[in-house]
C-alpha cells in the first residue's frame, strides 16, 4: 500500500474509533444523569449511589481513552481537510459531553450533601406523612436527614478528575469553539442531549455540527 493511502487509513481509523468512543461516552453519561436525578427521591439509597459511582467511573475511563485518541489524531499531519475537520468536530463534542458530565457530578455532590443515607437503609426523602412528630419537637427532622452532612470525598475526587481532563483538553488542543456551527435543527420533544444524538449519527452522515 502506498504511504499516502496508509496515512489516510490511519487517520480515518482514528476518527472512527473516536466517534465510537464518543457515542459510548454519551450513552454512559446519559445513564449517569438519570441516576443523579433520583438522588434525594423515593428511589434513593445505597444501591442507587453505588450504581452512580460505577457509571461515573465508566464515564471517566472512556473520557481518558477518548482524550488520548483525539490528541494523538490531532497531532498527526492531516491527510485531508475533511479528516482534520472530523477530528475537530469530535473534540468539540467531547468537550460538551464532559461539561455536562461535570455539571451532573456537581449536582450529585450537592444532593448527597443534602440527603444522607447514613444511619439507615430507608430512602432519605421525607414527605412529613410518616408520623415523625410535629415540627420543632426535639429530635424530629424536617425534610429528612442532616441538613449539611460532610461532602462525599469520592465525589470530590471525581469532580477534580473531570475538571483536570477539561483543562488539559482546552490547553493541549488549540481549537476555537466558535469555528464549529450547528447544521441540524433542534428536534422538539426530544429528551436526548444534542451531543448524544450527534454521536449516534456517526462520523460521516447526519452531522449536528461542522467546522467552519
Amino acid at each position: 500500500m502506498a504511504p499516502g493511502r496508509r496515512d489516510a487509513c490511519r487517520v480515518r481509523g482514528a476518527a472512527g474509533t473516536c466517534a465510537a468512543a464518543q457515542a459510548a461516552l454519551c450513552k454512559v453519561t446519559a445513564g449517569h444523569r438519570q441516576l443523579v436525578l433520583q438522588l434525594g427521591g423515593s428511589a434513593d439509597g445505597p444501591r442507587l449511589r453505588e450504581e452512580r459511582c460505577r457509571r461515573s467511573a465508566e464515564a471517566r475511563e472512556l473520557s481518558t481513552g477518548l482524550r488520548h485518541a483525539l490528541l494523538a489524531g490531532l497531532r498527526q499531519v492531516p491527510v485531508s481537510p475533511e479528516e482534520r475537520q472530523e477530528l475537530e468536530r469530535l473534540w468539540v463534542l467531547f468537550l460538551s459531553a464532559l461539561e455536562l458530565f461535570l455539571q451532573d457530578l456537581c449536582r450529585a455532590h450537592h444532593l448527597c450533601q443534602l440527603f444522607s443515607t447514613q444511619g439507615g437503609g430507608g430512602a432519605p426523602l421525607r414527605t412529613g406523612l410518616g408520623g415523625r412528630g410535629p415540627p420543632g419537637r426535639k429530635g424530629s427532622r424536617r425534610g429528612g436527614g442532616p441538613t449539611q452532612p460532610p461532602a462525599t470525598p469520592r465525589l470530590e475526587e471525581e469532580i477534580e478528575q473531570v475538571r483536570a481532563t477539561l483543562a488539559e483538553m482546552e490547553s493541549r488542543a488549540n481549537i476555537p469553539l466558535w469555528t464549529v456551527e450547528a447544521t441540524q435543527p433542534v428536534e422538539t420533544g426530544s429528551t436526548a442531549a444534542p451531543e448524544a444524538r450527534a454521536a449516534q449519527w456517526g462520523p460521516r452522515t447526519g452531522h449536528c455540527c461542522r467546522v467552519l
